[in-house]
């Protein structure tokens, strides 16, 4: 059995993550909160959200899991406004998820979560740890989506670079050790990993409470990206698997 109440904001941030690599997802419910894991269908990219209940306005949950269509629940989005709270009650004997906002009310199927991948998640840990604030990831974004398809990070003890080049043009972010976007930078030496802009672009839109994100980065290594959700209330982290530069 699942009953709680969420605010549309909170809900909507949800949403906009686990969108960005799957259109099918499982939730998976305990007393303490709900949790989501996900992978996309080319194995670029996985994500694990948690939303502990204080993320709620209320919430009652006995371990159960809910297999869930995403764009239905952004169907249910655009009648919410910005302030509502929805009420979702699951009854696992009816197979139903029922939202309701204001006085509609949406009875939703569910799919059967047996059906949906529970991603094992690897223990990744790159030797680079960089603190940067959200707004320069994503002036660093646009002006790499001019440039490539990919996008390049580079750490060493004084300086976190975010990089996009082609034939004849390139783009910098440089972000100073210490330096209002960059608050903190762990690194012992130089390392250097290239990303699929795509992936790493959505993954940042996608975060949208959240005003700096930790960044775990190593040479040719899967990078994790840690962000916070619901003001802190939940938590998440993305693992995208780097593009190898050929010789």
């Amino acid at each position: 059995m699942f009953k709680a109440r969420i605010r549309t904001e909170v809900l909507r941030e949800l949403v906009e993550v686990v969108s960005t690599l799957v259109s099918e997802v499982k939730l998976t419910i305990s007393k303490d909160g709900l949790e989501v894991k996900a992978v996309d269908p080319s194995h670029v990219a996985m994500l694990v959200l948690k939303l502990d209940k204080g993320a709620f306005e209320e919430f009652t949950g006995e371990p159960t899991e809910i297999g869930v269509d995403i764009e239905k629940l952004k169907d249910v989005l655009r009648l919410s406004k910005p302030n509502d709270i929805l009420d979702l009650q699951y009854d696992g004997g009816k197979s139903r998820l029922v939202v309701k906002v204001g006085k509609v009310t949406r009875h939703m199927s569910v799919i059967d979560p047996a059906g949906i991948a529970d991603p094992k998640v690897p223990n990744v840990s790159p030797p680079a740890v960089a603190v940067v604030r959200m707004e320069e990831i994503r002036q660093g974004i646009r002006g790499s989506e001019s440039i490539s398809d990919h996008v390049t990070i580079a750490v060493d003890p004084e300086k976190f670079t975010l990089y996009s080049e082609a034939e004849t043009d390139r783009v910098d972010l440089d972000l100073v050790k210490g330096g209002p976007g960059l608050p903190r930078l762990e690194v012992k030496e130089p390392v250097k990993s290239m990303y699929p802009l795509d992936f790493f672009s959505s993954m940042m839109k996608s975060i949208t409470s959240a005003e700096e994100v930790t960044l775990h980065v190593g040479n040719e290594y899967p990078l994790k990206i840690e962000f916070t959700v619901a003001g802190g209330k939940g938590s998440g982290r993305f693992l995208l698997a780097p593009r190898v530069e050929e010789d």
